[in-house]
């Protein structure tokens, strides 16, 4: 008895050591793979590339869901930061596949990466859709710091799709009412400087220049304050939203400046998006000072820029659908699945379970179909989708009793101010046109209803679209322009009234056009 009782002690002597041992192992393994999830997470806005290969050995040694997760969306935030949606794409839809498993703070989490490209890629049905799942994920949750931190996120991504669509009132109207009722919770979940940055754009879309720059400030002043400085996507859109000011307000050297330092931090990103951009800005400075040498090169860059980003938004917009095809198919087969289960455990409830199968036979292939609509869509369109407006109704206007002597100088001048690119000036508004014509601002507007048919917005932009048309027929290098920098040429105040306006005139969107006529001429000289 006492032989066993030392065996078994000097058993126990040789084992704890090796016991101890292994358990300060594992707790030194699960200790520094925090540390490595913690930088990953640090570098993902500041270098992408690093931050991608930490998270690469994560997914190595990953075992559960979470963990699966985690890592997947901090690398589809290191590929956000270098503009490579595609890649983003993958990493959310890898992490979607373990949503059903993971705690709802990382449900909403891939949630809101996905609602991200729906939002950038302009996916306008599919980003309702996932807000749609953000809701109720907030409407059913215990937590109230996690229910409030979905309302703060969302709203200010509903305020960035308003912006995307033109719609800076509704967007700003978003924002004061979120302010209103969530300031102290966007305080303390450090999302001050991305409210701020958010309100600042709105102020910029509305002409409201100085409350713009507040909010720049603020933005600015939070973020170097409450954060370790290591997101280069802030640090961009925070100094080039002043320049972007400072433009407007011609003060060209301060522009260049912070456009400079914005530049050297996209280049360290290599975010094609931002370059391209930066460069387009820094282009229009050198063009407003005359400096031909610096606006070529910088031109040269954007024009190259350009290119390289319409290929990346159709191939990320291409993935995206890829990505959500699948998806479909995966719950298709699933709900299949499910389908065969309820068979096989219930055959004596035949007529339910054929009612059952039929419903949800013609559910799944209404769903098939309707993918492959949305497909085939975009096969045709390659994401050259303009948004529409309501047709503003013509107002008929009362007659006037113009003498004809009168009648025929206004009609003269008119063809002389046709002739010449006056129109393309964003400020010719009627009363300017009559003041240059000196004419009466009334006559004018009766003449061109009488000998136009149209109203004076109207002539205008025809005017204008014409003008864009001609360049792009006779000058081949504007094929190569940016819808922006076409809308800037032609007098129109931003991309979506041009392209509105271009639509409303030609039956085609600007793109469209562009791309008919490119191949046109290409055939041409072959």
């Amino acid at each position: 008895m006492k032989r066993k009782n030392n065996k078994l002690k000097n058993n126990i002597r040789v084992l704890l050591p090796v016991l101890l041992l292994v358990f300060t192992q594992t707790l030194f393994c699960q200790e520094k793979d925090r540390h490595i999830v913690n930088k990953a997470i640090e570098l993902s806005f500041y270098s992408p590339d690093e931050s991608v290969k930490l998270t690469q050995h994560l997914l190595k040694k990953a075992e559960t869901p979470s963990q699966f997760v985690q890592a997947y969306l901090i690398e589809a935030d290191a590929y956000r930061a270098k503009g490579e949606y595609s890649k983003c794409a993958n990493n959310v839809f890898n992490a979607n596949q373990y949503r059903e498993k993971v705690n709802d703070s990382l449900k909403a989490e891939i949630l809101f990466r996905q609602i991200f490209l729906a939002r950038t890629l302009r996916l306008y049905n599919q980003f309702d859709n996932y807000a749609a799942g953000l809701i109720s994920l907030s409407e059913n949750q215990d937590q109230a710091s996690l229910s409030s931190l979905i309302t703060i996120k969302l709203d200010i991504e509903k305020a960035f799709i308003l912006f995307g669509k033109n719609e800076y009132a509704k967007g700003l109207d978003v924002l004061n009412t979120l302010e209103e009722n969530h300031f102290p919770e966007i305080k303390a979940y450090s999302y001050l400087d991305k409210f701020y940055l958010v309100k600042a754009i709105a102020y910029k879309g509305l002409d409201e220049y100085e409350k713009s720059n507040d909010y720049y400030v603020k933005a600015l002043n939070d973020y170097l304050k409450n954060h370790s400085k290591t997101n280069r996507l802030t640090e961009i859109a925070l100094v080039k939203g002043q320049a972007e000011l400072q433009f407007h307000n011609k003060d060209y050297a301060k522009s260049i400046a912070n456009l400079t330092i914005a530049l050297q931090k996209a280049e360290k990103l290599e975010n094609i998006y931002a370059l391209e951009d930066i460069n387009n800005l820094l282009a229009l400075n050198y063009l407003a000072l005359n400096d031909k040498e610096n606006h070529n090169l910088y031109n040269k860059a954007f024009l190259s820029y350009n290119r390289k980003v319409y290929d990346l938004e159709i191939a990320s917009v291409n993935e995206c659908y890829s990505l959500i095809g699948e998806q479909q198919a995966i719950n298709y087969t699933s709900r299949e699945n499910t389908l065969k289960l309820y068979m096989y455990s219930a055959l004596g409830l035949l007529f339910l379970i054929l009612l059952f199968g039929s419903l949800l036979y013609f559910s799944n292939r209404a769903q098939k179909k309707r993918l492959k609509e949305i497909i085939g869509y975009l096969e045709v369109t390659n994401k050259l989708l303009v948004e529409s407006t309501d047709k503003v109704k013509k107002m008929a206007p009362k007659k006037l009793s113009i003498p004809t002597e009168t009648e025929q100088n206004i009609l003269a001048s008119l063809k002389k101010f046709e002739g010449t690119t006056k129109f393309t000036n964003k400020d010719m508004s009627l009363a300017t046109l009559a003041a240059q014509l000196d004419v009466n601002t009334k006559y004018l507007s009766e003449i061109i209803n009488k000998h136009y048919n149209d109203n004076y917005n109207t002539y205008i932009n025809k005017l204008r679209i014409n003008y864009i048309i001609e360049k792009l027929k006779n000058e081949p290098e504007y094929l190569n322009y940016k819808i922006s920098y076409l809308a800037e040429e032609s007098g129109f105040s931003s991309h979506s009234s041009f392209a509105t306006v271009f639509k409303s005139i030609t039956g085609i969107a600007p793109t469209v056009f562009i791309d008919l006529l490119g191949k046109e001429i290409h055939n041409k000289k072959a």
